[in-house]
């Protein structure tokens, strides 16, 4: 995979003039036919492939907003290119909506500025820049004011996120421990103030202690609003902190509830 900067979303406001919409939401809801929200995701369809070789085959299924939502299977059966053809870092065939609008196909940042962030395998990091900077990447779809992103309210959870990391956020991101590297790039996922956060195999490489340190700043994301992804090879961690979760299986994709 190619180095990537998962840009993050900022917040879009919701179509309507705000009194418009009061009015004629409360008429619907008097009225009994009120329109059911959207959902987080919706996948309909979707479909990756690599010259000849299909490697997601029609894959449907929805998440919820403020739901946590494990994507599992074997290794090498898809689901990281399912998380990527959804996050626009690859083509793909089908259709996605995020928060009920369209995402074209292929365009990752569209996806982060509409609400949708991706912590790619293996983090991407810029080795040869600071751990600080590589948090303030994520602020980059949301603005491009150093001095903005570093007094807002994303950057600084981002930033206390990991309290033990603090020491060593100005040492270049490539001398730190892979775990350390891992938080960084959670924490640069978090800066861009995601509606939805998808973090690809979170703990790979890691040592025990780490993985659950780690799976418990997911949970902590979680609990404050955020609708979550994870895509682990082994369901029982992943279970730990979703609710439910979609299975891969040679391109195949099994809603489980």
């Amino acid at each position: 995979m190619n180095p990537v900067n998962p840009a993050a979303p900022g917040s879009p406001a919701a179509p309507g003039s705000p009194a418009g919409s009061a009015t004629r939401a409360g008429s619907a809801t008097r009225a009994g036919s009120a329109t059911p929200a959207a959902p987080a995701l919706a996948v309909r369809g979707l479909s990756v492939a690599y010259g000849d070789m299909v490697a997601v085959h029609d894959a449907t299924f929805s998440i919820a907003a403020g739901e946590a939502c494990a994507i599992t299977g074997p290794n090498g059966n898809g689901k990281s290119s399912l998380l990527m053809g959804i996050a626009g870092l690859i083509r793909r065939r089908g259709r996605v909506e995020i928060f009920g609008a369209v995402a074209p196909s292929g365009d990752v940042r569209w996806a982060a500025r509409h609400g949708l962030t991706l912590v790619p395998e293996r983090r991407q990091l810029y080795p040869g820049l600071s751990a600080l900077d590589n948090i303030m990447l994520g602020c980059y779809c949301w603005t491009s004011s150093l001095r903005r992103a570093r007094n807002s309210r994303p950057f600084g959870t981002a930033i206390d996120l990991f309290p033990e990391l603090k020491g060593q956020l100005r040492q270049q991101a490539g001398t730190l421990s892979g775990g350390q590297q891992q938080m960084v790039a959670i924490m640069r996922g978090l800066a861009s103030d995601p509606k939805i956060l998808a973090v690809d195999e979170p703990c790979l490489g890691l040592a025990e202690a780490v993985a659950r340190r780690v799976y418990a700043a997911l949970a902590e994301i979680h609990e404050a609003g955020t609708t979550l992804i994870v895509v682990e090879e082994a369901p029982k961690r992943a279970l730990t902190i979703c609710n439910r979760r979609v299975e891969v299986r040679n391109g195949v994709v099994l809603d489980t509830p």
